[in-house]
């Protein structure tokens, strides 16, 4: 697992400010899209069932979004009372597809044979 990708991941997934666009190889699949944190990742996916004919389901999915978002400030938390303690590695990468639509990948970080990155960009206001 290449160390540059598990950094750009954690930076992602700290801040919703931090813009990555990517291309990856996984298994053959060429897939090109923005990295996005887990609670964005979460937050789509509760979207989406809200706007199909499942939406009494979205409160589950909106359960594990609030559980990813304790995750990011405890991570938030240990990186600033225990600095020299090294945060773990992400197990997944999560990709918001370049194109049309919202489509979301979930991706385990060791399944990504060669990757690209196409930009880095912080967003001044954090969104």
């Amino acid at each position: 697992m290449d160390p540059s990708l598990v950094q750009m991941a954690q930076q992602v997934d700290a801040s919703d400010g931090v813009l990555i666009q990517v291309t990856l190889l996984c298994g053959g699949a060429r897939l090109s899209g923005w990295l996005i944190s887990e609670v964005r990742y979460r937050e789509i996916l509760a979207q989406t069932v809200r706007g199909g004919t499942a939406a009494q389901a979205a409160p589950a999915f909106d359960a594990v979004t609030d559980d990813a978002r304790r995750r990011r400030a405890e991570t938030a938390y240990l990186r600033e009372t225990r600095p020299s303690v090294p945060p773990s590695a992400p197990e997944y990468l999560y990709l918001l597809e370049d194109g049309e639509g919202t489509r979301t990948w979930c991706l385990p970080l060791d399944r990504v044979d060669a990757w690209s990155m196409d930009s880095f960009n912080i967003a001044l206001d954090g969104e």
